[in-house]
């Protein structure tokens, strides 16, 4: 194999790794991963909601129940007064204020009911929510471990390709090398071409007659720079 040979053999091989790497970020599995973490936060979300809203429920049945013992301990007091009065107005304002506690209780039972049902409804969201959590949990651990399997392909991968790149950057030459490795770093990781006509198969323009002549003239298919864009230049 000539110089040119190793060197373009090296170039596909840093191409490949590249590539392993563009494939890293863009495995299928990543997005899986993604979206069951997506599912995890969105059921604990759901959870914390749930929660929040039985505890408001509870929160206001309990105080609920305050305001109708205190109403019921008061309507007893009532009672016992008009047991012990005479007057007849002031019998009926005591029936009057009796009357309107019992229109309260009546509005704070009805209400009371309403927040029973709320705790319900919350309670149940919560038991839906924590079964789907539990799913969630499980198809984010199955997807972390696809991710981890496809990522280890890759690694091997990248391995075997690194092997071969020793083998061929010391075939190449430690000078030449060195010069590949900077012109990769210029040029987004495209050091070297072939020549294709009289065009540079990386920029895609002509090269001059003499640089023709040069390349041509070239010992062991030795690169040249294209004159264009400065990459290495082969037939």
């Amino acid at each position: 194999m000539t110089t040119a040979d190793h060197l373009l053999g090296l170039q596909e091989i840093d191409s490949a790794i590249d590539q392993c790497g563009h494939r890293r970020t863009r495995l299928a599995e990543r997005m899986t991963v993604a979206e069951a973490d997506a599912a995890v936060k969105k059921h604990r979300s759901e959870i914390v909601t749930a929660d929040k809203s039985a505890a408001a429920a509870t929160t206001r049945i309990e105080a609920l129940e305050r305001e109708n013992a205190t109403r019921d301990t008061k309507k007893k007091r009532l009672d016992a007064q008009l047991k012990t009065v005479i007057a007849p107005r002031e019998a009926e304002a005591l029936m009057h204020e009796m009357s309107l506690l019992d229109e309260q209780r009546s509005v704070a039972d009805d209400e009371e009911l309403e927040c029973m049902d709320a705790l319900e409804a919350a309670e149940a969201a919560r038991s839906t929510a924590d079964t789907a959590l539990a799913r969630a949990i499980d198809a984010q651990a199955d997807a972390q471990a696809g991710l981890a399997d496809a990522e280890a392909a890759l690694d091997a991968e990248v391995a075997e390709l690194g092997a071969q790149r020793s083998s061929v950057a010391s075939a190449a030459g430690s000078d030449l090398v060195a010069r590949y490795e900077r012109l990769r770093k210029s040029f987004g990781g495209i050091a070297i071409s072939r020549l294709h006509g009289t065009r540079c198969g990386a920029c895609h323009l002509d090269q001059s007659n003499k640089t023709m002549e040069a390349i041509k003239a070239a010992v062991d298919g030795e690169p040249l720079e294209c004159e264009q864009c400065g990459r290495l230049l082969v037939r």
